[in-house]
């Protein structure tokens, strides 16, 4: 479920909580936010697609992707290297018990194809917006905290891919963490997915500008053609040191204040430093905000 309320951070130096409502002007000196109108007014189905070798972190990753969406939504569960029917029933059995599951669809795909060919042709043929995947699954075989297939996945399918780990629960994205290299520009609907995913409405995004441009006009060049893919949705900036800031202490920090973390697979610096980065361990289990490639 999405909050009632609508939390905005130290956005121009405003503090506030706000009641939800049909529509917001908030007036504070020389800004002026317009946050949308009701969200049901706009929702859309989306068309997700849930990779699946029915472990239960697949099956988590399921459950959570069930939250992203307020309106009649397709998903597509997709297992590749088997056709068999019992336990693809018995994943979308469990799936379909949960409480956000009842406005959704379901449609059971089988390749026996490899995981990278069956899902290339299942973003094509089925107009895939969002790839879903545990960010780890049977195999014990993983690169660091990410495992081999999630991976695989992320770097050769040309679709924004959000991977979840293991007993992740669903928190509304109130507030998201987008570390971003301007060396990598941003092409074409590369933030697309933002407008179909109606809970992003809600968002704020803080965005991590790493080996920032000593360049001031090219600097404010950078962060309008920001905020204009992100608007209407409030943006904070900050520049930061990569040294300091990328790998283990980045996993901290977004731990404590991230819902969301975006990644740009585009920037393999920064992308790949990231999701190879062992998990945050806390009380015996490793975790960190699920993430969110992005294509482009």
């Amino acid at each position: 479920m999405l909050p009632n309320r609508i939390k905005l951070l130290e956005f121009f130096g405003l503090n506030v909580l706000l009641p939800r409502t049909d529509k917001y002007h908030i007036r504070s000196q020389s800004f002026i936010l317009l946050l949308p109108q009701r969200l049901d007014k706009k929702a859309m189905a989306i068309n997700m697609l849930i990779l699946t070798d029915y472990s239960e972190h697949s099956l988590n990753a399921a459950k959570y992707a069930l939250n992203l969406s307020e309106t009649t939504s397709n998903f597509y569960i997709l297992n590749s290297g088997s056709t068999e029917t019992e336990l693809m029933d018995k994943f979308i059995s469990e799936l379909s018990r949960e409480p956000e599951a009842a406005k959704h669809k379901f449609c059971s795909l089988f390749s026996t194809e490899n995981l990278i060919e069956a899902t290339r042709k299942t973003v094509t043929e089925k107009n895939i917006d969002l790839i879903v995947m545990g960010a780890s699954g049977k195999s014990s075989s993983q690169i660091k905290g990410l495992g081999n297939n999630t991976y695989n996945v992320i770097r050769k399918v040309k679709c924004p891919v959000l991977t979840v780990t293991e007993n992740q629960q669903f928190k509304p994205w109130e507030n998201l963490l987008f570390p971003i290299d301007y060396g990598v520009l941003l092409h074409g609907n590369t933030l697309g997915i933002f407008k179909k995913l109606p809970l992003l409405a809600l968002s704020v995004f803080n965005i991590w500008e790493i080996n920032a441009a000593k360049d001031e006009h090219k600097l404010n060049s950078y962060r309008t053609e920001i905020n204009s893919k992100l608007s209407p949705q409030p943006v904070n900036f900050s520049e930061i040191e990569v040294a300091d800031q990328l790998g283990g202490q980045f996993w901290k920090n977004a731990k404590s204040s991230a819902d969301l973390v975006v990644l740009m697979a585009r920037n393999l610096k920064i992308s790949d430093e990231l999701l190879l980065h062992p998990l945050v361990a806390e009380k015996g289990k490793n975790t960190r905000p699920p993430v969110l490639i992005l294509h482009g």
